[in-house]
């Protein structure tokens, strides 16, 4: 794999590499690599050790990696990322031959979408989490509120309060349908007086808003919150949770060691096997009209993992309720309804 650093220049991607190499001459898009597996560059929006949303996709590449089905860049950014900034590297990446361009943030589309005419060959794709798919560019589904649904049940058993919140970058659909799931499951499991109230807070920024995450997080526990999901803003949500004392579900790979005591469970999105399906439609040459990757609970895409701490914290009737559930979600006899609005 090749990771290339923050600071990219018109030229870098080609010439910057740290590890590996590749045959495919500038320019020449529709080339695979010495070996016949599929070039692929990953765009992150953060740092590649976030243990998040950055790190799990990274970290479900290089297991296709390893089974020798790609040729791996990765190309670390950070969400504030201009939309010049990103199309450039993007051409950059294209024009050094790769065959899969994956953009991985909502913010990325827009730049991405002044590229890809210019390489018809190439499969792109970002994360929109609503299927805006036009010509040559996928988009993925980020099926989150199932798991949500899940960790839910078991933030009922836990609150005192009966007070649930959502942390989210913005109102986007993907968003929205998390935290209004957490709330649905978590009425399941919820024994105590009156109704699950859901006080969600859309910060307006990723994470590069820790600061307002955290006076959410604050402005929230003080109006009674004590279970918290989070879409996009996890770090600065979990150490929140951390300072106050209240419990989180966390978000896109299991977060537990991030606040052992105060993450619950966390949503585990299986990123390898949305790139797998990408990869099949490239050797396919299946890239124009480009897919919506749907790749959800009963495919794999998306489990919960459980913080071991908790084990006893949880009553044995949540547990049953969560297994139920599980089960139910994984073979398609229970439909988790999403509430994301679009």
């Amino acid at each position: 794999m090749k990771k290339l650093g923050t600071a990219i220049a018109t030229a870098a991607v080609v010439g910057v590499a740290v590890t590996g190499c590749s045959s495919s001459e500038p320019g020449d898009s529709s080339s695979a690599s010495s070996d016949g597996v599929v070039k692929a560059a990953i765009v992150t929006s953060g740092p590649v050790n976030d243990l998040g949303w950055n790190q799990g996709m990274v970290e479900g590449a290089e297991k296709l990696e390893a089974e020798g089905l790609l040729d791996l860049t990765v190309v670390q950014q950070d969400s504030g990322a201009t939309s010049e900034q990103i199309a450039q590297i993007v051409t950059d990446l294209a024009e050094d031959g790769n065959q899969l361009i994956v953009g991985h943030s909502f913010n990325y589309g827009e730049p991405i979408k002044g590229v890809i005419a210019d390489y018809p060959d190439v499969l792109f794709a970002y994360a929109g989490g609503f299927g805006d798919v036009t010509e040559n560019l996928a988009d993925y589904s980020q099926p989150f509120y199932e798991g949500a649904f899940l960790s839910g049940i078991l933030a009922g058993d836990l609150t005192a309060s009966g007070v649930l919140a959502g942390t989210a970058g913005f109102e986007i659909p993907v968003c929205k349908a998390q935290i209004e799931s957490f709330a649905d499951g978590a009425r399941l499991s919820y024994q105590g007086g009156g109704e699950i109230q859901l006080k969600p807070a859309y910060i307006g920024g990723w994470s590069d808003a820790a600061a307002q995450t955290l006076e959410a997080v604050n402005a929230l526990v003080d109006q009674g919150a004590d279970q918290f999901t989070t879409c996009g803003v996890d770090a600065a949500t979990i150490e929140g949770a951390k300072q106050r004392g209240v419990y989180v579900a966390g978000y896109a790979m299991d977060q537990t060691p991030l606040a052992p005591e105060n993450v619950v469970s966390s949503i585990v999105w299986n990123l390898d096997e949305v790139l797998r399906a990408m990869i099949t439609d490239v050797e396919a040459g299946d890239i124009d009209p480009a897919k919506y990757y749907e790749v959800d609970f009963a495919q794999g895409g998306v489990d919960v993992a459980i913080n071991p701490a908790f084990a006893d914290r949880i009553s044995p009737e949540a547990m049953a309720l969560f297994e139920e559930y599980r089960n139910k979600i994984k073979s398609g006899e229970y439909e988790v309804e999403y509430k994301g609005g679009e």
